[in-house]
Order: structure tokens, then sequence, then C-alpha cells
């Protein structure tokens, strides 16, 4: 294949991102890690913003305050649906947000009260930025998402919010938290709409059960927030 750092070796590469997201995205077949390691690469390379991202990216951005945008009024209707489901489902409960970022989710959950909160981000940077949003029930660490296990104790809701994308494993690890949850408990999984993230969403409903779905829309794009259950028989 093209090199993907030439413009005509992104060009020459596209139409076989395209349909690796449209027909083998998650499935196993002989060359698929190399072929996903292509379509990193070239995602990569182009600067989509789904797409995984080194820790030091990361520390990057929040250092230099690429995530304030998430503070803004557009925003607030997403975190409102987020914040709606978990104290419909689960009033007073706990809440495990990872990806939490800067800890916002606990802003709009805090009014409506929960037993305890535990976010868990990546960037080193984002949890010293929430770390003002401590208390007795709130608490944010700097870990890997993919790898984290959380302290003893189920959670009655886990929160993916805006995250599954960055996951080099979107699936197989939010499907890993699963045994982190509560008898009954739900994950919450918000995604902005994109083919990456749309095929992620699929394949991970083929083996858990979708239970409730809201679409947020305004001039930035949309974003779905999904109510799902653990495993396709649900409870």
């Amino acid at each position: 294949m093209s090199d993907l750092s030439h413009k005509a070796g992104r060009k020459a590469f596209k139409p076989v991102y395209l349909l690796y997201y449209r027909f083998l995205f998650g499935r196993r077949f002989p060359f698929a890690d190399r072929l996903a390691a292509r379509v990193r690469a070239f995602e990569a390379a182009t600067g989509r913003g789904d797409a995984p991202l080194g820790k030091e990216a990361w520390e990057e951005q929040y250092r230099q305050g690429g995530w304030e945008f998430m503070r803004r009024l557009d925003e607030v209707a997403r975190y409102s649906v987020i914040a709606g489901y978990l104290h419909h489902l689960k009033p007073g409960g706990s809440v495990l947000d990872v990806g939490s970022g800067e800890g916002l989710l606990a802003d709009h959950l805090r009014p409506l009260g929960y037993s305890r909160f535990l976010g868990v981000d990546l960037s080193e940077a984002a949890i010293v930025q929430a770390a003002g949003r401590c208390d007795a029930k709130t608490a944010f660490v700097a870990a890997d998402a993919e790898t984290y296990a959380p302290p003893p104790g189920r959670w009655d809701a886990i929160v993916f919010n805006e995250c599954v994308y960055y996951f080099n494993d979107p699936v197989g690890s939010v499907r890993r938290y699963e045994a982190f949850l509560e008898e009954g408990g739900v994950l919450i999984v918000s995604t902005f709409r994109s083919r990456r993230a749309d095929v992620i969403v699929k394949r991970l409903l083929e083996s858990c059960r979708l239970l409730e779905e809201t679409a947020i829309s305004n001039a930035k794009g949309t974003w779905v927030v999904r109510v799902i259950a653990p495993g396709r028989s649900g409870f």
C-alpha cells in the first residue's frame, strides 16, 4: 500500500478504510490485526477526531485547553440527557465515569444526588483539573481505562461519555466493565455520530441489549446517548 504520510497514499487507502468500517471492523480474519493497524495509521495521518491517541497527545490537549469547549452551552443537552437517565434509572446510585476528563458530568449530576462517583481518565492533566470537584462522595483517578480495575465495590451505572472511539479495543473494553456492575446495573454510552462510532455501537449491541436511546442534534452535529444492559438476555 502507498505511504500514508503522503496525500496520494492517503487518497489511495480511503476506499479500504471505508470498506473496513462497513464490513470488517470487529471481525476476525487472517490479516485483521495488520489491517487494523493500517486503519489506525490512516486515522492518525488524517487527523480524525474519533480515533485512538497516545497519552502525550491527551496531556498536551488538556494542558492547552483543547477540551474547554465541553463546558459550553452547546454541550449541555447531552450532559443533561446522561444525567437524566442516571437519575431516573439509578436515583442516588453509584456512578463510574470512564473517560471523565475534568469531571464535568459530576457537575451535572451532583444536584440530583449520587452515593458515589468515580471518574477515570488517561490524562493526568485532566485529573488535576478535576481535583477541585472531589469531596467525600466524589473522586478521580488517572489511569488507562482499557486496563483499569476499579476499587472494590460494584457500580449501579458505568458511563462512557464520548470516549469509546478512543479505545484500541472499544467493544472489548466496554464489555470488560460489565464485571464491575451491580446486578441490574446499566451502561450509558454516548457517541458523536461518525462512521467509526456507529460501527462500534453496532458491534457492541450484538452482545448487549439496547434499552433506550436519545439523539441530540445542533449545529455541531449529532450525538446519541444509549442505555445498554449487559448481555443479550438482559436482566
